[in-house]
């Protein structure tokens, strides 16, 4: 059966504001369990692994569904952008062959993520001052995070998945081109700059968002990938 463009598909802005409020609404759940759970210990700070840690697993199997759904969808942009101007008939791609490599992304992003709120939480009991107000603080920036973490993994989504229809439709270039408002200096440096396929460009990455990169190149990027084919 031939792939199509599913028709409830939004733009990538869409999508990945929708991805965006769905991440922060669930840290902000998480957050809210947490900190009511740790303000009704009256004695001194909470046990954080009986509060957090005992029930990961749970919750990083809910985070990676939400990511891999998401990420599905925002692959699906990147990799119809593609098919649109060098493939529309899809020939040689079938968007399920993605799902395996967005669930291990997901389970990396999950468990990434996880484990920062756990760092905030422990962090909170040995600084200075009332570890309430401190597990607060740091339980609000934890959650602020995950538009940053919604917004690279989106960017990493888009770029996977046009990337896998790039090669599906036999192109042979991959083109950086510059996104966002505020890019980084080592980004702008980059604009235009084209590589093999299989190739990763000057700064490491595979495309913009890859995960393999450090935060530095990565976090909050909203770059873009072009694509071309040799002779034609």
């Amino acid at each position: 059966m031939k792939a199509e463009r599913p028709e409830d598909l939004g733009t990538f802005d869409v999508e990945r504001d929708a991805y965006t409020a769905a991440l922060t609404a669930w840290a902000q759940r998480q957050a809210d369990a947490l900190l009511a759970a740790a303000d009704a210990k009256a004695d001194g700070p909470p046990d954080f692994y009986g509060l957090w840690a005992a029930t990961s697993p749970e919750r990083q199997a809910q985070l990676a569904a939400l990511i891999q759904g998401y990420g599905f969808r925002l692959a699906q942009i990147g990799a119809w952008a593609v098919l649109g101007l060098w493939n529309p008939e899809a020939d040689g791609w079938d968007p399920a062959v993605m799902e395996a490599w967005l669930a291990a992304a997901a389970r990396s992003h999950a468990q990434e993520y996880e484990q920062a709120a756990y760092t905030a939480a422990t962090s909170a009991v040995t600084a200075e001052g009332d570890w309430r107000a401190n597990l607060r603080t740091g339980m609000a920036s934890w959650v602020m995070s995950a538009a940053v973490r919604a917004v690279t993994s989106a960017t990493e989504a888009r770029s996977f998945g046009s990337h896998d229809a790039a090669g599906a439709s036999r192109l042979t270039h991959k083109v950086w081109r510059l996104g966002g408002k505020n890019p980084r200096p080592s980004h702008v440096r980059l604009n235009g700059d084209a590589v093999l396929l299989g190739a990763t460009f000057a700064n490491g990455l595979r495309w913009p968002g890859d995960a393999n990169g450090s935060a530095d190149e990565t976090a909050g990027c909203k770059c873009d990938l072009d694509y071309t084919r040799e002779g034609g």
